[in-house]
């Protein structure tokens, strides 16, 4: 790595930390002054006031991160190259013979980067953390429990429905399951107390133990009910050993976290994760879990995609306004943004989410290559 490298990295990285630090600082400070009350209240709940607003912002600001990363490595980029070529620095390199791909070879070998840490981010940390991104302030303190939302069960036909979700024991407060045909000769809605959702173990598949059956309790004195050959009601009398009087299990290859962070889970998912809830179907909207599969593979190539559109609409004009630089930036990150959901949108609805994912890369992939391509002569 030369000077002319690391005088180049130097910018970029200036620029990056720059407007990273004012995008979060106008998120945090607009949130904060919407949310002091709840916040210090929280803390004050908690016995620390400073700990509680750290955390809060913390779990807020590092999705943020996750998805403007790419678009603030364009801007830096960008207004990096500007920003020389107003203080002409770029004619002495030129002039030396150094053509204009050695140039920015740094920016890219840095954009590469900070894709690699957005990745890591995407599919290491934020899957870690999905409780503590969809919580209020106040379930910093205590889990309070958050509103259950009606979600079918695809592969059994089962509605499952509740009061509160609780992540402290994967509980469902009041849970209230309805067992359709052809799983009983007629609709049986299945009332407990509580459920706790447990993983495969012991011969068992996963799903939730109903605790204190108090309607449909007629189901606990028959064997189990299976489905397709797979057992999907559990009750005491074909499992004494592990299920008591008034208790019974009912098998669902659903996330338990998935319940507790409602539609935000595939948003902070990991790809594998999305990849085995495809795999299994029992969610509603596979289409949408298979669009959002795609859309993670394609995004690495969708960022430098990007990063190679934006440096040549610089280089070629040749301006040194760097104010005129942002804004080609801000128009064409829009553009591109518009484009990519408008194909996710697309493909989810027609059911072509392959289609809606690759897409945007097959409209900008040769743009890109031509722009290039003129800015290398």
């Amino acid at each position: 790595m030369t000077k002319i490298d690391r005088y180049i990295l130097t910018k970029f990285l200036f620029n990056f930390v720059l407007w990273l630090v004012c995008l979060t600082g106008v998120v945090v400070v607009f949130d904060l002054f919407s949310n002091m009350d709840v916040l210090i209240h929280a803390g004050r709940a908690a016995g620390n006031v400073p700990k509680i607003l750290v955390m809060f912002y913390f779990f807020k600001i590092v999705p943020m991160v996750n998805v403007v990363s790419s678009l603030l490595g364009l801007v830096a980029a960008m207004v990096s190259i500007a920003m020389m070529m107003r203080n002409n620095e770029l004619v002495p390199l030129l002039a030396a013979g150094i053509s204009l791909p050695r140039i920015i070879r740094p920016l890219i070998f840095a954009s590469i980067v900070v894709t690699l840490i957005a990745f890591g981010l995407r599919e290491m940390l934020l899957p870690c953390y999905i409780h503590k991104m969809t919580d209020n302030p106040n379930e910093f303190v205590v889990d309070q429990g958050k509103r259950m939302n009606t979600t079918i069960d695809n592969s059994t036909g089962i509605t499952l429905q509740g009061d509160q979700v609780f992540r402290d024991g994967n509980r469902i407060s009041s849970p209230s399951f309805v067992l359709p045909p052809p799983l009983v000769p007629r609709t049986i809605h299945l009332k407990a107390a509580e459920a706790s959702y447990i993983a495969a173990q012991n011969g068992h598949p996963a799903g939730f133990i109903l605790f204190g059956v108090e309607e449909g309790n007629a189901l606990l004195k028959e064997e189990t009910l299976s489905l397709d050959g797979k057992p999907v009601i559990i009750t005491p009398k074909s499992a004494p050993d592990w299920l008591k009087q008034g208790e019974c299990f009912v098998a669902c290859d659903i996330p338990f976290m998935y319940f507790a962070s409602n539609k935000m889970w595939g948003q902070y998912a990991s790809t594998w994760e999305l990849f085995q809830t495809a795999r299994n179907g029992s969610l509603t909207g596979s289409d949408k879990i298979r669009a959002r599969i795609h859309s993670r593979l394609v995004m690495p190539f969708l960022d430098m995609t990007l990063l190679f559109l934006g440096l040549p609409v610089v280089l070629v004009q040749g301006d040194r306004n760097v104010f005129k630089a942002m804004g080609i930036s801000a128009l064409l990150v829009m553009a591109f943004l518009v484009v990519k959901e408008t194909c996710l949108f697309i493909g989810e609805t027609n059911e072509m989410p392959v289609l809606g994912a690759w897409l945007p890369l097959m409209v900008f992939t040769p743009i890109a290559v031509n722009l290039c391509y003129g800015m290398s002569k």
